[in-house]
């Protein structure tokens, strides 16, 4: 596998919101080829995933997070979508506008179907499944 040349521009933008972050535990890879980098690094023990497009403009950072850290209103609009699904994890998202959103991985008890869906922090749900 080839190491993905990441520019300085994009490294500064990076290290503007993640100075302490060691950038030689970061994998570099593209969510969208030719047009959004993605770094994947590990920040307090959690899992992290920044999104920066090639113009340097940090777009959203998602972090795994404790299920239980997810407030209490999505926690219950999950339960009340998709009582018949178990969460498998859930990952806290904080856009550049200031928005955020947490993403679950749920798996149907019954038929063993496994899902993703996105939630609003007010308790809407954003998307699911084949929407993603």
């Amino acid at each position: 596998m080839t190491k993905l040349f990441v520019p300085n521009e994009i490294i500064r933008v990076f290290k503007q919101h993640y100075p302490t972050v060691d950038l030689g535990s970061v994998e570099w890879s593209w969510e969208v080829p030719g047009k959004i980098y993605e770094a994947e690094f590990d920040l307090d023990d959690q899992e992290c995933e920044v999104e920066i497009t090639v113009t340097g403009h940090w777009l959203l950072t998602e972090k795994v997070i404790a299920q239980g850290t997810v407030p209490k209103v999505v926690q219950h609009a999950v339960a009340e979508d998709y009582a018949d699904y178990a969460v498998e994890s859930a990952t806290h998202i904080e856009y550049s506008t200031g928005d955020v959103a947490y993403e679950f991985d749920l798996k149907c008890a019954s038929t063993g179907e496994e899902i993703e869906v996105i939630y609003r922090e007010d308790g809407w749900k954003v998307l699911a499944g084949a929407d993603l």
